[in-house]
C-alpha cells in the first residue's frame, strides 16, 4: 500500500446525449473529455415518501440488497442494520471501544459494501487508528456482536476496492503539507492502482490548472471529489464538486474518460477565487445499468448558499451518457438507491429520510 497521504479535504427523461468527444492529452487534464449538455434539462419533480428507519443521529448510510447499513452517533452501536422489507432496525454493531471488533469513530470512506459467498461485507474505516475494519454484516446478524472479517492500515484518502479485494485499491491521493510550498505547476492530487506491494500511477492531471487565487486552501478545489465504484464491475467514477466533470475509470477496459457540462469553467481555464466559485456534485448512488448524482450548479455557490435552494438528482450511465434530470423538493445531501424495490432514498441535512420511485423504471 503507498504510503501515508494527508487528506484534505418524473417520468423517465430519456434525452439524446450531446457531446463531442477530443481524444487529444490536454495541458492540465489527459483524459479524453466528452462535452454534455445537462444543465437545465430537468423535468418534474419527484414525488417524496417520509421514511421512518427509527435511527437517531444518522450522518451516513448505504444499500445493500435488502438491507440500509445506517452509520449513526449512538455508542451502543454506531452501525445499525435495517430491513428495506420491513423498514425496522434487525441489528446494532460497532460499539464504541478500544476492543478489536470496536471502533473509536467509524466512518465510511469508500460507500462499498459488497457481497462474498453470500454474505454482506462492509468495509469501515476507524480514522482516529487509521484501520480499515471490514465487517461481516450477515455473520454478525446471525452471531448477534460485530464480526470483524479483516483490518488494515488506512491513509484515509477518496479510495474504490476493485473485485472486492482489499489489495487491490485504487486512489486519489493528495501530496503531504511539507510539499506544498515547491509545488510549482505540479497537481495537488495523484491517482494510483495498488495491487499488494505494486503501485502505478495513472496520469490524470499533467500540471496544476490557472488560478485567479492561489491560497493553499483553494488548491485542492478543483480536485476533490469523491469516488463511486459500480456494484458488480471494476468501474470507478468521481464526481467533482468544485468543477462540472464526472471521472470515468473503467478498469474493464482500461478507458478512462471524463464528461464536462459545456459551456462551464474547465480545466484549460483559471479556477476563480472561491467567492466566485460553485458547487457541483456531492453524491451517488449506484445500480448495473445507471446512476444518480446530486447537482447542485444552478443558483448555488460558497459565497451564498440559501436554505431553499434544492439540488437535481441527474441520471448518466457507465459509457457517459446522460440519461436525464429530475427536480427534488426536499434539501436532500445524501442518496442511495434500493434496487429489489426500485426505490431512491435520499437523506436531508436535517436527517429526515425520504424515498422516490426511479423515474427511469417508472
Amino acid at each position: 500500500m503507498r504510503k501515508e497521504f494527508a487528506s484534505f479535504l418524473l417520468s423517465a427523461l430519456f434525452l439524446p446525449l450531446v457531446f463531442s468527444c477530443s481524444s487529444k492529452k490536454g495541458e492540465y487534464l489527459s483524459l479524453p473529455v466528452k462535452e454534455v449538455d445537462y444543465l437545465g434539462k430537468c423535468g418534474p419533480a419527484l414525488s417524496a415518501t417520509p421514511v421512518d428507519w427509527g435511527v437517531l443521529g444518522c450522518h451516513e448510510f448505504v444499500i445493500k440488497d435488502s438491507l440500509c447499513l445506517v452509520l449513526s452517533e449512538d455508542a451502543a452501536g454506531m452501525l445499525e442494520v435495517v430491513s428495506l422489507n420491513t423498514n425496522s432496525v434487525i441489528g446494532k454493531f460497532c460499539t464504541k471501544g478500544r476492543a478489536g471488533n470496536e471502533f473509536n469513530h467509524v466512518t465510511d470512506v469508500l460507500n462499498q459494501p459488497y457481497v462474498k459467498n453470500g454474505d454482506i461485507f462492509y468495509p469501515l474505516e476507524d480514522y482516529i487508528d487509521n484501520k480499515l475494519k471490514t465487517v461481516n454484516v450477515s455473520e454478525s446478524l446471525r452471531k448477534h456482536a460485530t464480526v470483524i472479517e479483516n483490518e488494515c492500515y488506512f491513509n484515509g484518502e477518496p479510495s474504490s476496492l476493485l473485485d472486492n479485494d482489499i489489495d487491490r485499491m485504487f486512489q486519489q491521493c493528495s501530496i503531504e503539507p511539507y510539499e506544498m510550498e515547491n509545488i510549482g505547476d505540479k497537481a495537488p492530487v495523484s491517482y494510483w492502482l495498488c495491487e499488494g506491494d505494486h503501485e502505478k500511477e495513472l496520469e490524470v492531471f499533467p500540471k496544476r490548472m490557472k488560478y485567479d487565487c492561489d491560497e493553499m486552501p483553494y488548491i485542492f478545489c478543483p480536485y476533490a471529489g469523491s469516488l463511486f465504484k459500480h456494484p458488480g464491475k471494476n468501474i470507478v467514477v468521481q464526481l467533482s464538486s468544485g468543477m462540472d466533470y464526472i471521472f470515468y475509470f473503467d478498469f474493464e477496459t482500461g478507458k478512462h474518460f471524463a464528461i464536462h457540462q459545456k459551456g462551464t469553467v474547465s480545466y484549460d481555464d483559471a479556477y476563480p477565487g472561491m467567492e466566485n466559485n460553485e458547487m457541483y456534485f456531492t453524491d451517488a448512488a449506484v445500480a448495473d445499468d445507471f446512476f444518480f448524482v446530486l447537482y447542485w450548479h444552478e443558483g448555488n455557490d460558497w459565497k451564498a448558499k440559501s436554505s431553499e435552494y434544492r439540488p437535481e438528482l441527474l441520471a448518466f450511465d457507465w459509457k457517459g451518457n446522460f440519461l436525464g434530470g429530475y427536480k427534488l423538493k426536499e434539501r436532500i445531501s445524501r442518496i442511495e438507491y434500493d434496487a429489489l424495490h426500485n426505490l431512491i432514498y435520499g437523506m436531508t441535512t436535517n436527517e429526515d429520510i425520504y424515498s422516490y420511485a426511479n423515474p427511469l423504471r417508472m
